[in-house]
């Protein structure tokens, strides 16, 4: 277009079972603009067949010295939508490992709930995510998956990524 945008929309069809049963349809809008900005324009619809998903959202593998967060949401600590009343709504700043809950079992933690913003840096990379409404995020040096397989916290190793989850949703922990 004349103003040196592009936009490319793509109809998707996600599954989630061997037998390739579609659970989501999704229509995705990138824009990229002259300046570098990206933005997503999502819809989607669920087959009201599945159960509710625990979680939608963008997982994204980012450069690992991509090393601090700052951001606008609750915090200090980590917090989800069934517990974050010890937290407060503000402006944070810290490393990817000061996000890290180290459970003696691991599993996914460092959620912060309600953002405004998120803003991930270092070695001369910024990447900052706003969304039209509040979000959740977490950033972490583990995968889910290698906290999901990992049974004690001694046994796990980070990723040669910076993992940034943005989630539109999530379900709460208890």
């Amino acid at each position: 277009s004349g103003d040196g945008q592009r936009c490319d929309s793509v109809r998707q069809s996600r599954h989630c079972t061997d037998q390739q049963q579609k659970f989501l349809d999704l229509d995705v809008c990138w824009t990229i603009s002259n300046s570098g900005a990206v933005t997503l324009a999502l819809h989607a619809e669920r087959n009201t067949v599945f159960p509710e998903l625990p979680r939608f959202g963008l997982r994204l593998f980012l450069p690992k010295e991509m090393a601090r967060v700052s951001y606008f949401g609750m915090g200090p600590m980590e917090s989800y939508c069934d517990k974050h009343h010890a937290a407060s709504h503000d402006y944070f700043s810290s490393t990817i490992w000061q996000q890290h809950e180290d459970y003696i079992r691991p599993h996914e933690n460092g959620s912060h709930y309600d953002c405004d913003y998120v803003q991930l840096d270092g070695a001369g990379i910024k990447l900052t995510a706003v969304g039209a409404k509040p979000f959740c995020f977490n950033a972490s040096h583990y995968t889910q998956e290698e906290l999901t397989e990992k049974a004690h916290n001694y046994e796990l190793h980070p990723c040669d990524s910076t993992v940034l989850c943005l989630d539109y949703a999530q379900n709460g922990i208890g």
